[in-house]
């Protein structure tokens, strides 16, 4: 029955020969979510197969964990909270004794240098040395002086500070009295002793080895020589004062 239908009255009862799969596709695309754009039903066949059909738009896939991640990395995330660190504890450190003061050493200060000074070669003679070359002298020994006392002695003029010798070598003792004012004795290497008086000073310390001829001491006028310049001379032999003139004498 239906082959006996007229081809025409076939057109009109369907419309259009493209509007059936045009509704297939609208309803596939349906159940995605999209919709189809369909040409209107009362298009001519010939424009409407002309016509490019519009495909649906489709989404794209997402899985459920990539969309969370996502989620996630839009939000801005807190920064930890900073956990301060614990100070260090003090390291107890033992206090440190001040260095105890260290005195000076006591620096040794030299003793200022005497020059040696010797007679001249003129004064040594062959058994000892003029004690004042410069002197002029008279044989005196035994002479009265004041007091009741008597020379022991001879007396040597010179002027003031003239030099002084040691007659032979040996030890000086040095003394001062208020007779004899500064004065010192020469104990000689060959036992016999020499004493010198009135100095203006001397210039051997008390205990210094000397040899014959070193300078000793300075003529003066100190103790009971008045106001004559001079050096009183005296000898002594074997513990015993003997007269020094010719032992002058023969030196000077």
């Amino acid at each position: 029955m239906l082959h006996a239908l007229p081809r025409r009255s076939l057109r009109s009862r369907a419309g259009s020969p493209l509007v059936l799969p045009v509704l297939l596709i609208t309803a596939a695309s349906g159940a995605f979510g999209g919709l189809a754009l369909a040409a209107p039903a009362t298009q001519p066949a010939a424009e409407a197969a002309l016509r490019p059909t519009a495909l649906p738009f489709t989404p794209p896939v997402v899985a459920l964990e990539q969309v969370a991640d996502l989620d996630r990395a839009s939000r801005s995330r807190p920064r930890a909270a900073l956990t301060p660190k614990p100070s260090p504890k003090p390291v107890a450190v033992a206090p440190v004794a001040a260095p105890e003061p260290v005195a000076p050493k006591p620096v040794a200060v030299p003793k200022p240098s005497r020059t040696r000074v010797r007679a001249p070669a003129a004064a040594v003679r062959t058994g000892g040395t003029c004690p004042v070359p410069s002197a002029s002298f008279t044989d005196t020994y035994g002479a009265a002086r004041s007091g009741g006392r008597s020379h022991m002695g001879t007396d040597l003029l010179a002027s003031y500070g003239a030099p002084v010798y040691a007659v032979a070598s040996g030890v000086v003792d040095t003394t001062s009295s208020s007779n004899g004012g500064i004065s010192l004795y020469l104990r000689a290497g060959n036992g016999e002793r020499y004493f010198y008086a009135h100095n203006s000073e001397n210039v051997a310390r008390d205990g210094q080895r000397v040899e014959a001829g070193d300078l000793i001491a300075r003529v003066g006028s100190t103790g009971n020589a008045g106001s004559t310049n001079h050096v009183h001379f005296e000898r002594e032999v074997g513990g015993q004062s003997v007269n020094p003139y010719a032992f002058l004498r023969r030196i000077c």
